[in-house]
C-alpha cells in the first residue's frame, strides 16, 4: 500500500538532516579567511618581534620571540577545521612552513649566542629554505579562495 504521508515524511527528514550537516560544517570561504587570517597574523607579529632588534632586545631574544610566533601560527593553523582537500593540503604546508621556520630560528638564536658563525650561518640557510615557500603558497591560497 503507497503511503505518501509517510514517504513525504521521510523526504522531509531527509533534506532538514542534509541541510543541518551542510550547515554546521564551514564553507570553503569561511576556511579560506581563517587561513588567510592566521597568515597573515603570523606575518605581521613576526615582523613586530624582528623589527625590535636592539639593545634592549638582542638578535638572540628576537628570534626566539619570532619562533615562538611561528609555534602560535602552526598550532591555530593547524587547529583550523578544514573539510576541503586541496585547502587541507594548503594548511598541512603552511603548518610545515612554520614549523621549519620556528626550528631555524632557534638554531639561529642558540648559534648567535654561542658565537658559532659556521651553526648561525647554516641555521640562517635553513631559515632561507623554510620561508622559500611562503610567497607561492600564499599566492596559489589565494588563487583558489578567490577562485582562479
Amino acid at each position: 500500500m503507497y503511503r505518501p504521508r509517510r514517504n513525504f515524511l521521510r523526504l522531509s527528514v531527509t533534506a532538514v538532516i542534509s541541510l543541518l550537516a551542510v550547515s554546521c560544517g564551514q564553507s570553503k570561504v569561511a576556511q579560506c579567511n581563517q587561513m588567510i587570517q592566521v597568515a597573515n597574523q603570523a606575518v605581521s607579529d613576526a615582523k613586530v618581534v624582528t623589527s625590535g632588534v636592539q639593545e634592549d632586545n638582542p638578535q638572540a631574544e628576537a628570534m626566539r620571540q619570532a619562533a615562538a610566533v611561528m609555534d602560535k601560527a602552526s598550532e591555530e593553523m593547524n587547529a583550523i577545521e578544514v573539510t576541503d582537500e586541496t585547502l587541507q593540503d594548503y594548511q598541512a604546508s603552511f603548518v610545515n612552513m612554520y614549523r621549519d621556520t620556528s626550528q631555524a630560528m632557534r638554531n639561529f638564536a642558540v648559534a648567535f649566542e654561542q658565537k658559532d658563525r659556521q651553526g648561525a650561518e647554516t641555521a640562517q640557510m635553513s631559515l632561507q629554505q623554510a620561508t622559500t615557500p611562503e610567497k607561492q603558497l600564499v599566492d596559489n591560497l589565494n588563487a583558489y579562495c578567490s577562485g582562479q
